[in-house]
């Protein structure tokens, strides 16, 4: 990395896809409003900071945040998104399909006691 500005435009663009404020992110982390604008704005900052991040939002990638390398991606998460609720639609119309075949074979087993 070649000064903290390329990570605070990182991190700046995490916040930005992700829809969190200064003061939303500021809270979760236990970090000033100004600490966060800080690291935004690419002041230098301590690593226990860093490993708060890290830690508190787990989908950031630390190796795209430092070097830029394999970048974060929205749209990778709206694709694997669109997947599992693909998956999730396929599973509730099998659970319903299995609950319709458990329900007639009760209501044969009634008819045939």
């Amino acid at each position: 990395m070649k000064n903290f500005k390329e990570l605070g435009v990182r991190f700046a663009k995490y916040m930005k896809n992700n829809d969190l404020g200064v003061n939303e992110m500021a809270k979760k982390l236990d970090f000033s409003g100004s600490q966060i604008s800080n690291i935004r704005n690419g002041k230098v900052f301590g690593s226990d900071k860093m490993f708060k991040i890290l830690n508190t939002y787990e989908d950031i990638d630390a190796n795209w945040l430092f070097r830029g390398k394999k970048e974060y991606s929205v749209e990778s998460d709206n694709y694997t998104i669109e997947i599992q609720k693909k998956l999730i639609e396929k599973l509730e119309l099998e659970n319903a399909s299995l609950k319709e075949q458990l329900s007639k074979n009760q209501d044969i087993k009634k008819h045939t006691a």
